[in-house]
């Protein structure tokens, strides 16, 4: 059986440890696992509680890392496994197959949705609500950029139904329509049209904000 021999702050990084076993440098940990695990000079340690401390090590690590790319925005359920999945797949050279079907991904999302750090609904109601804002889309322009973060097609329908469809396509219009309306009606509907479609807007919508802008003519 092997023995803790040494345990000392790292110099470069504060709150973590280095964890000596028979004189030797063993590995690098953070001080609260290290409490967490009542590790001390002078334990005697198996291996089977080194492979427990790494794996709860890494563990620390994705989720400060999963955290940190949250604090920047919402994120959707996908988002964050694409994020851990590059991550595990990176340090411990494996395929992507393996890094996702991982079980510390698995604990990790369900900690973050205990916590109310991870939420579909949520995140997809401000998506949403930042489009309205920006770049103004269309029901079915916000439903395939939903679906394409993972969001379900009964979350997206949800949050979606109740869209002002020609408003958001006159806003969405805002600082192209001057230009448009001076051409040629042809070319005027043509331009409106295409803008409008290429946005996820219907081409019921389109006639009708093509009408509306027509008459103003």
């Amino acid at each position: 059986m092997s023995q803790i021999t040494r345990i000392i702050p790292q110099k470069r990084k504060k709150g973590r440890l280095n964890i000596f076993i028979d004189a030797r440098f063993a590995f690098g940990i953070k001080e609260e696992i290290a409490l967490e695990f009542g590790l001390k000079v002078g334990q005697d340690i198996e291996q089977e509680e080194v492979n427990r401390l790494l794996k709860r090590e890494e563990s620390a690590k994705l989720m400060d890392a999963a955290l940190h790319f949250l604090s920047f925005r919402q994120r959707s359920e996908k988002e964050i496994t694409d994020f851990l999945v590059k991550k595990i797949k990176t340090v411990n050279d494996i395929d992507y197959k393996q890094a996702k079907e991982s079980l510390l991904i698995y604990e990790i999302i369900k900690k973050l949705k205990k916590y109310g750090y991870l939420d579909d609904l949520l995140f997809a109601k401000s998506f949403v609500e930042s489009r309205a804002r920006s770049r103004q889309k269309g029901r079915m322009g916000l439903k395939f950029e939903l679906i394409k973060k993972g969001i379900s097609k009964e979350i997206a329908d949800q949050v979606i139904e109740n869209q002002n469809e020609e408003l958001l396509a006159k806003k969405a219009l805002e600082k192209k329509i001057e230009r448009f309306i001076k051409l040629e009606p042809n070319e005027s509907k043509k331009k409106i049209f295409s803008f409008l479609l290429s946005r996820g807007f219907t081409i019921d919508t389109a006639k009708k904000v093509f009408a509306f802008y027509k008459d103003k003519r």
